[in-house]
This record gives structure tokens, sequence and C-alpha cells, in this order.
């Protein structure tokens, strides 16, 4: 376990290397990235259309905090969804010629991405409390993770399907940005979910990054406790989706070689 551990650290660091190797900010656009995509959002949404949180004063820092807080969710989920059709095949020295324990690879994507998320919360945590959420804020900032490990399980069951899925239909890799640009359309992220029409809240209900983005919100805006009957739900949901994807990844590992 430790040696595996170790080998996870070392490509995590190396994958964080590699994406901003050539850029002058470095990692400095895991944070400067979204907040780019913040202003662009209020510009849009908040002075054209006039989208405003039920909760809140209505100002506009308002609106960017509820919007960057989504935005630094959706943004995890879009980059495994984006990355792990390719997280294997990617390196077929690994599959074919060494012995390496290939459900690193995916999870190293998840890794990353997760980096960028907390380093996006950590952004968001004194301005939320500034706003507004005050101490209650800083006291649930500490608890975040543990409020949003279902969706980290989801993404970890999301990366090794796609993963191994990948290596068989390069399809998977071709579909993945389209199927994330809709999920930004489909979840709440620069509009409140109260603004969904009743005969498609059904969307909103059952999908776990827009659950995720509701308590993130409330943790950090607000200071709320999620409840706990939906996160036990969510965790069950994603703990036997991670099972699935688990055996799956197993099931067709062996012929990996053969295709590479």
């Amino acid at each position: 376990m430790r040696q595996w551990i170790y080998v996870y650290r070392q490509w995590l660091l190396r994958e964080l290397r590699l994406r901003f190797r050539s850029s002058a900010l470095g990692t400095g656009w895991l944070v400067l990235q979204p907040i780019v995509h913040i202003l662009l959002f209020t510009l849009v949404f908040y002075r054209f259309f006039q989208v405003r949180w039920p909760s809140g004063d209505g100002s506009a820092t308002e609106y960017g905090l509820q919007v960057l807080i989504g935005l630094a969710l959706y943004t995890f989920i879009a980059d495994v969804i984006n990355r792990s059709p390719g997280s294997i095949w990617s390196y077929p020295y690994l599959v074919t010629k060494v012995r390496f324990p290939l459900t690193l690879l995916p999870a190293v994507v998840v890794g990353a991405a997760a980096v960028q998320l907390g380093l996006t919360l950590l952004v968001a945590v004194p301005f939320a409390a500034w706003q507004g959420g005050g101490w209650a804020t800083l006291w649930q900032a500490p608890l975040l993770p543990l409020y949003l490990l279902p969706l980290a399980v989801y993404a970890l069951a999301l990366a090794w399907l796609l993963g191994a899925a990948g290596i068989y239909l390069r399809d998977v890799g071709h579909l993945a940005p389209s199927v994330s640009s809709l999920l930004l359309f489909l979840t709440p992220i620069f509009y409140p979910a109260s603004l969904v029409p009743g005969g498609m809240r059904w969307l909103v209900e059952a999908n776990p990054l827009a659950w995720a983005a509701e308590v993130a919100r409330g943790a950090l805006m607000h200071g709320l406790t999620p409840a706990l009957g939906p996160w036990l739900l969510h965790m069950a949901i994603a703990g036997a989706l991670l099972a699935g994807a688990a055996w799956f990844f197993r099931r067709v590992q062996p012929g990996f070689a053969d295709v590479l």
C-alpha cells in the first residue's frame, strides 16, 4: 500500500507539471482560469440577463461567488470526463511492457482535478465569509471535503469506466467534450436551481453535481450543514457505482495489451 501511495503521488506531481510545463504562470492557471470564467459569466448573466440568486443581497459579488463555487465543482467533473478516456491509452508502454497498477492512471486524473478544485474553493472561502457567511463559513470550510466525498467517489468511478472504455472505443474521447458541455447547462452553475421549470426539476434532482453544488454553496455562503439523508444516499449510490466500475475495469483489463 505504501508503494502504491508513493507511485500515485509521483504520477500526480508529474501530471500537474506536464499540464503547465510551457506556461509562464504555471500552476497559477489553476486559479486564474476559473476566475476569468467567473468574470465572463457575471457579465453575461448578471448584467445582460439580470439573473439573481434567490438568497443573498443580489449584488454582483454575491452572484460571482455562487458561480465560482458551482463552476469549481463543474470543472472538477468536466476535467475527469474529458481526460479519463485517454488516461490509459496515452501510456501504452505501461500496459504492454511494464507491470504497473493501471487503475492509478485514471485516479491521477481525479487527483489533479481535485487539486484545482481545492485551490479554487480555498480562494472562495474568505470572500464567502466576508460576503455574509462570517464565522460559520470558516467553521464549515474544513468539513467541505467530507461533504463532497460522494462527488469524489462518483468521479473516481467515472474515471475508471471511461479510462477502460477509452481503450476499446476511441470515440469516447471525442464524445466526452460534448457531454461535459451539456452537463454545464443542465446543472445550475450560473443560474439558481429555482429557475428550472417544475417539469424538468428531475434533471437537477438526479444530478449528483447539482446536489454537490447546492451543498457547497450552502456551506460556504450560509454556513449550512448538508442534510444527512441525501448525503448517505449519494454515498451509497457512488459506492455501488465505484464497485461496478472496479469490476468492469478488472474484467476488461486483460485485453488492454492486445488492443494497444
